[in-house]
Protein backbone atom coordinates (compact mmCIF):
# COMPACT_ATOMS: atom_id res chain seq x y z
CA UNK A 1 0.00 0.00 0.00
CA UNK A 2 1.33 3.48 -0.92
CA UNK A 3 1.74 6.21 1.55
CA UNK A 4 1.30 9.92 1.64
CA UNK A 5 2.01 11.70 4.81
CA UNK A 6 0.65 15.47 5.20
CA UNK A 7 2.19 17.38 8.01
CA UNK A 8 -0.47 19.49 10.21
CA UNK A 9 -0.12 22.73 11.81
CA UNK A 10 -3.48 23.39 11.00
CA UNK A 11 -2.91 26.58 9.20
CA UNK A 12 -4.48 28.11 5.86
CA UNK A 13 -1.47 26.21 4.18
CA UNK A 14 -1.10 23.20 5.40
CA UNK A 15 -5.33 22.26 5.02
CA UNK A 16 -4.76 23.82 1.35
CA UNK A 17 -2.25 21.05 0.96
CA UNK A 18 -3.96 18.31 2.86
CA UNK A 19 -6.67 18.43 0.95
CA UNK A 20 -4.21 18.29 -2.25
CA UNK A 21 -2.59 15.35 -0.42
CA UNK A 22 -5.88 13.38 -0.24
CA UNK A 23 -6.99 14.24 -4.15
CA UNK A 24 -3.10 12.84 -5.11
CA UNK A 25 -3.71 9.42 -2.54
CA UNK A 26 -6.99 8.68 -4.27
CA UNK A 27 -5.41 9.09 -7.63
CA UNK A 28 -2.26 7.41 -6.61
CA UNK A 29 -3.95 4.68 -5.01
CA UNK A 30 -2.29 5.30 -1.64
CA UNK A 31 -3.18 6.19 1.98
CA UNK A 32 -3.30 9.51 3.80
CA UNK A 33 -1.26 10.14 6.93
CA UNK A 34 -2.15 13.59 8.98
CA UNK A 35 0.61 14.34 11.08
CA UNK A 36 0.35 16.97 13.63
CA UNK A 37 3.79 17.85 16.48
CA UNK A 38 3.31 20.13 19.34
CA UNK A 39 5.86 21.19 21.41
CA UNK A 40 5.11 21.43 25.55
CA UNK A 41 8.00 22.93 27.84
CA UNK A 42 6.45 21.71 31.11
CA UNK A 43 6.74 24.35 34.43
CA UNK A 44 6.66 23.29 37.48
CA UNK A 45 5.53 24.60 40.54
CA UNK A 46 7.25 24.74 43.71
CA UNK A 47 5.21 21.75 45.40
CA UNK A 48 6.57 19.52 42.21
CA UNK A 49 3.61 19.20 40.77
CA UNK A 50 3.38 20.40 36.73
CA UNK A 51 1.26 23.04 35.44
CA UNK A 52 0.05 21.32 31.99
CA UNK A 53 -0.94 17.67 31.85
CA UNK A 54 0.08 16.12 28.61
CA UNK A 55 -2.37 13.64 28.44
CA UNK A 56 -5.06 17.15 28.46
CA UNK A 57 -2.84 18.21 25.65
CA UNK A 58 -2.57 14.89 23.40
CA UNK A 59 -6.07 14.78 23.92
CA UNK A 60 -6.75 17.80 22.41
CA UNK A 61 -4.19 17.71 19.59
CA UNK A 62 -6.19 14.31 18.63
CA UNK A 63 -9.25 15.71 18.92
CA UNK A 64 -8.08 18.82 16.65
CA UNK A 65 -6.45 16.11 13.96
CA UNK A 66 -9.70 14.18 13.86
CA UNK A 67 -12.16 17.62 12.75
CA UNK A 68 -9.54 18.44 10.56
CA UNK A 69 -9.58 14.88 8.89
CA UNK A 70 -13.42 15.22 8.71
CA UNK A 71 -12.99 18.66 7.06
CA UNK A 72 -10.15 17.00 4.44
CA UNK A 73 -12.62 14.05 3.88
CA UNK A 74 -15.43 16.14 2.87
CA UNK A 75 -13.60 17.90 0.06
CA UNK A 76 -12.27 14.87 -1.55
CA UNK A 77 -13.88 12.36 -3.74
CA UNK A 78 -13.78 9.43 -4.24
CA UNK A 79 -12.74 8.82 -0.35
CA UNK A 80 -9.62 7.90 0.51
CA UNK A 81 -8.22 6.48 3.78
CA UNK A 82 -7.72 8.96 6.22
CA UNK A 83 -5.66 8.25 9.51
CA UNK A 84 -3.58 10.56 11.80
CA UNK A 85 -1.35 11.06 14.31
CA UNK A 86 -0.35 13.43 16.55
CA UNK A 87 2.82 13.41 19.10
CA UNK A 88 4.96 15.88 21.59
CA UNK A 89 8.17 16.35 19.42
CA UNK A 90 9.58 18.74 17.04
CA UNK A 91 8.67 18.67 13.56
CA UNK A 92 11.95 17.64 12.65
CA UNK A 93 12.59 15.10 14.84
CA UNK A 94 9.40 13.41 14.16
CA UNK A 95 8.84 13.75 10.92
CA UNK A 96 12.27 12.20 10.29
CA UNK A 97 11.03 9.34 13.17
CA UNK A 98 7.71 8.70 11.72
CA UNK A 99 9.02 8.43 8.10
CA UNK A 100 11.53 5.52 9.11
CA UNK A 101 8.82 4.14 10.79
CA UNK A 102 5.90 4.16 7.73
CA UNK A 103 8.51 4.45 4.67
CA UNK A 104 5.80 6.61 2.96
CA UNK A 105 6.39 7.63 -0.60
CA UNK A 106 6.05 11.28 -0.37
CA UNK A 107 5.69 13.96 2.12
CA UNK A 108 3.47 17.09 1.09
CA UNK A 109 3.64 20.28 3.04
CA UNK A 110 2.51 23.45 1.69
CA UNK A 111 4.51 27.01 2.09
CA UNK A 112 2.78 30.13 2.61
CA UNK A 113 0.63 31.49 5.35
CA UNK A 114 -2.49 33.45 5.65
CA UNK A 115 0.01 36.41 7.43
CA UNK A 116 3.62 37.31 7.77
CA UNK A 117 4.08 35.39 10.86
CA UNK A 118 2.20 32.15 9.87
CA UNK A 119 4.64 32.45 6.21
CA UNK A 120 7.69 32.74 7.85
CA UNK A 121 7.09 29.65 10.34
CA UNK A 122 5.23 27.24 7.60
CA UNK A 123 7.97 28.49 5.33
CA UNK A 124 10.82 27.53 7.33
CA UNK A 125 9.62 24.28 8.38
CA UNK A 126 8.96 23.31 4.86
CA UNK A 127 12.01 24.38 3.23
CA UNK A 128 13.65 23.12 6.60
CA UNK A 129 12.42 19.82 5.91
CA UNK A 130 12.76 19.65 2.23
CA UNK A 131 16.83 19.72 3.17
CA UNK A 132 17.05 17.67 6.07
CA UNK A 133 14.60 14.65 5.10
CA UNK A 134 15.27 11.95 3.21
CA UNK A 135 12.25 11.02 1.20
CA UNK A 136 10.45 12.89 -1.70
CA UNK A 137 8.77 15.81 -0.28
CA UNK A 138 6.28 17.51 -2.19
CA UNK A 139 5.74 21.79 -1.78
CA UNK A 140 2.31 22.76 -2.73
CA UNK A 141 1.34 26.21 -3.13
CA UNK A 142 -0.71 28.31 -2.05
CA UNK A 143 -4.60 27.79 -3.24
CA UNK A 144 -3.32 25.04 -5.75
CA UNK A 145 -6.02 22.89 -6.83
CA UNK A 146 -4.89 18.81 -7.68
CA UNK A 147 -5.00 17.82 -11.04
CA UNK A 148 -4.09 14.57 -12.67
CA UNK A 149 -0.51 14.37 -13.21
CA UNK A 150 0.38 14.03 -16.65
CA UNK A 151 3.10 15.96 -17.12
CA UNK A 152 6.50 15.96 -15.04
CA UNK A 153 9.14 18.11 -15.83
CA UNK A 154 13.02 17.00 -14.29
CA UNK A 155 15.24 20.30 -13.96
CA UNK A 156 18.83 18.97 -13.69
CA UNK A 157 21.92 20.18 -14.72
CA UNK A 158 23.96 17.53 -16.90
CA UNK A 159 27.26 18.24 -16.00
CA UNK A 160 26.47 17.13 -12.27
CA UNK A 161 23.36 14.30 -13.94
CA UNK A 162 25.42 11.00 -12.67
CA UNK A 163 26.52 12.34 -9.17
CA UNK A 164 23.11 13.50 -7.69
CA UNK A 165 20.15 12.59 -9.60
CA UNK A 166 18.13 9.85 -8.02
CA UNK A 167 17.42 8.20 -10.78
CA UNK A 168 15.24 5.19 -9.82
CA UNK A 169 12.69 7.21 -7.67
CA UNK A 170 12.13 9.37 -10.47
CA UNK A 171 11.46 6.55 -12.56
CA UNK A 172 8.99 5.47 -10.27
CA UNK A 173 6.93 8.59 -9.83
CA UNK A 174 6.98 8.96 -13.61
CA UNK A 175 5.70 5.27 -14.07
CA UNK A 176 3.04 5.46 -10.92
CA UNK A 177 1.65 8.76 -12.67
CA UNK A 178 1.70 7.14 -16.33
CA UNK A 179 3.34 10.92 -16.83
CA UNK A 180 4.99 12.37 -19.98
CA UNK A 181 8.33 13.03 -18.90
CA UNK A 182 10.50 16.17 -19.81
CA UNK A 183 14.33 16.43 -19.02
CA UNK A 184 15.05 20.72 -18.57
CA UNK A 185 19.08 21.62 -18.79
CA UNK A 186 18.96 25.25 -17.93
CA UNK A 187 21.87 26.86 -18.94
CA UNK A 188 22.84 30.41 -18.59
CA UNK A 189 23.51 32.75 -22.09
CA UNK A 190 27.35 33.00 -21.06
CA UNK A 191 27.71 29.23 -20.56
CA UNK A 192 28.08 26.17 -23.01
CA UNK A 193 27.64 22.64 -22.11
CA UNK A 194 31.09 21.01 -20.77
CA UNK A 195 32.59 17.49 -22.36
CA UNK A 196 32.26 16.11 -19.65
CA UNK A 197 28.38 17.23 -19.58
CA UNK A 198 27.64 16.51 -23.76
CA UNK A 199 28.77 12.47 -21.43
CA UNK A 200 26.37 12.34 -18.87
CA UNK A 201 23.93 13.46 -21.13
CA UNK A 202 24.17 10.54 -23.75
CA UNK A 203 24.51 8.37 -20.12
CA UNK A 204 21.69 9.84 -19.24
CA UNK A 205 19.36 9.31 -22.05
CA UNK A 206 20.21 5.48 -21.63
CA UNK A 207 19.55 5.13 -18.30
CA UNK A 208 16.05 7.16 -18.97
CA UNK A 209 15.05 5.55 -22.28
CA UNK A 210 12.51 3.19 -21.23
CA UNK A 211 10.31 6.43 -19.95
CA UNK A 212 11.15 8.00 -23.43
CA UNK A 213 11.28 11.74 -22.15
CA UNK A 214 11.71 14.99 -23.94
CA UNK A 215 15.20 16.39 -23.52
CA UNK A 216 14.89 20.47 -23.41
CA UNK A 217 17.93 22.87 -22.87
CA UNK A 218 16.49 26.19 -22.00
CA UNK A 219 18.66 29.39 -21.67
CA UNK A 220 18.27 31.41 -19.60
CA UNK A 221 19.97 33.75 -16.89
CA UNK A 222 17.48 32.78 -14.44
CA UNK A 223 17.35 29.09 -13.44
CA UNK A 224 13.59 30.04 -12.12
CA UNK A 225 12.14 32.21 -14.93
CA UNK A 226 13.53 29.93 -17.30
CA UNK A 227 11.75 26.69 -15.46
CA UNK A 228 8.41 28.49 -15.05
CA UNK A 229 8.84 29.79 -18.75
CA UNK A 230 8.98 26.37 -19.98
CA UNK A 231 6.34 24.55 -17.51
CA UNK A 232 3.86 27.27 -18.94
CA UNK A 233 4.48 26.99 -22.26
CA UNK A 234 4.14 22.44 -21.75
CA UNK A 235 1.80 23.20 -19.22
CA UNK A 236 3.77 21.05 -16.91
CA UNK A 237 1.81 19.79 -13.80
CA UNK A 238 5.01 18.99 -11.63
CA UNK A 239 8.62 20.31 -11.21
CA UNK A 240 11.16 17.63 -9.58
CA UNK A 241 14.48 19.42 -8.47
CA UNK A 242 17.18 17.70 -6.63
CA UNK A 243 18.30 20.35 -3.06
CA UNK A 244 21.76 20.58 -3.33
CA UNK A 245 24.13 20.22 0.05
CA UNK A 246 26.02 23.00 -0.32
CA UNK A 247 29.40 23.76 1.33
CA UNK A 248 29.13 26.10 4.43
CA UNK A 249 30.45 28.99 2.49
CA UNK A 250 27.56 28.61 -0.62
CA UNK A 251 25.12 28.86 2.14
CA UNK A 252 25.85 31.86 3.34
CA UNK A 253 26.92 33.57 -0.40
CA UNK A 254 24.66 31.99 -2.72
CA UNK A 255 20.97 32.01 -2.86
CA UNK A 256 19.55 28.90 -2.65
CA UNK A 257 17.73 27.59 -6.28
CA UNK A 258 15.08 25.12 -5.13
CA UNK A 259 14.29 27.68 -2.35
CA UNK A 260 14.01 30.30 -4.89
CA UNK A 261 12.16 27.78 -7.31
CA UNK A 262 9.69 26.67 -4.41
CA UNK A 263 9.04 30.50 -3.26
CA UNK A 264 8.72 31.77 -6.87
CA UNK A 265 6.53 29.15 -9.26
CA UNK A 266 2.89 28.50 -9.03
CA UNK A 267 3.67 24.90 -9.51
CA UNK A 268 3.96 22.12 -7.13
CA UNK A 269 7.89 21.14 -6.72
CA UNK A 270 8.59 17.73 -5.95
CA UNK A 271 11.97 17.57 -4.33
CA UNK A 272 14.03 14.47 -4.51
CA UNK A 273 17.35 13.97 -2.90
CA UNK A 274 20.90 12.56 -4.30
Amino acid sequence: MKRIIAPVDFSEAAENAAQYAGNLAAFYGAELWLYHTYEVIIPVSDVGYPFVNLNEMQQAAEYELAAFKERIQSKIKPLVTIKYKAENTTLSEGLTAFCEELKPDMVVMGLSGKNALTRLVVGSNTIRTVQQLAYPVLVVPPKADFIPIRKIGFACDYSKLIATSPIEPLKTVVTDFRAELFVLNIIYNSTSLSPEGKEEAIYITELLKDLKPTYQTILSDDVTNGINWFAEKEKIDWVVVIPQKHKLMDKIFKRSQTKDLIYHTHLPVLCMHE
